[in-house]
């Protein structure tokens, strides 16, 4: 035997926008991550501390994909509330304001200038170059999509409590029915009126209706037969 079927309410959201601006977000979070990770994984090797911009941009970049597979799991199998993505999108914008500002503030002097072996020297240095302008430019993509999503979050919540609102006055009306305020008379219908509450109270006056007389079966056109009706007292019986 089936179990039963569950069933999910429609998403609030635009498809069509919904999913590209999440596409641009799982995008850019996987190249900053996969970039990070290249450079963590060789100071790390080195022995060397980890600056506060990898720290701040792996972050980011992680706990997007997190959150972008656990809002679309409730948005396929669920409904995602807005209330709960705008959330997560909020925390999701201030990691990616915090790694943009750090990775700016360190590596401007890198996204000035050409990656060639003139300032880098070597082959390794100009492929640190070109690692670090990927993934400052993914991380602006990332920023712009996540600040989009926000947008579209704060859109959906206001259109979803906008209507619900409208549903509980809806409710509100029909349990508290507005009063029916009665307009004067015209002075030219007034006889009509008064005429109208004479004749009531006339009918009110008048007794309910009575019958006057049983009614009999030969009112109908039709007489039993004596045989009948006739008592037999020998037999006890009609």
């Amino acid at each position: 035997m089936a179990g039963p079927r569950i069933t999910r309410n429609p998403s609030p959201y635009d498809p069509l926008s919904f999913h590209i601006v999440r596409l641009g977000q799982l995008i850019s979070a996987i190249i900053v991550s996969s970039v990070v990770v290249f450079f963590v994984y060789y100071l790390v090797h080195e022995h060397y501390r980890l600056p506060w911009t990898f720290i701040f941009l792996l972050a980011a970049s992680l706990l997007t994909v997190v959150s972008l597979l656990t809002s679309s799991a409730l948005y396929f199998f669920r409904t995602l509330p807005p209330k709960y993505n705008l959330i997560n999108n909020t925390a999701l914008s201030v990691l990616w304001i915090l790694g943009l500002s750090f990775l700016t503030w360190n590596t401007g002097w890198t996204l000035g200038h050409r990656c060639l072996i003139a300032n880098w020297k070597t082959e390794s240095g100009i492929m640190v170059c070109r690692l670090y302008k990927a993934c400052t430019a993914f991380t602006v993509t990332g920023l712009l999509s996540t600040l989009l999503c926000l947008f579209l979050d704060i859109k959906t919540y206001r259109h979803t409590t906008q209507l619900g609102k409208y549903n509980q006055m809806d409710v509100l009306d029909s349990k508290h029915p507005a009063p029916i305020i009665s307009s004067p008379m015209p002075p030219q219908y007034e006889h009509f009126s008064n005429q109208r509450a004479h004749n009531t109270g006339d009918l009110g006056e008048q007794k309910p209706y009575r019958v006057q007389e049983s009614i009999e079966v030969h009112h109908f056109g039709y007489s039993a037969p004596t045989e009948q009706t006739k008592y037999d007292p020998a037999h006890g019986a009609f």
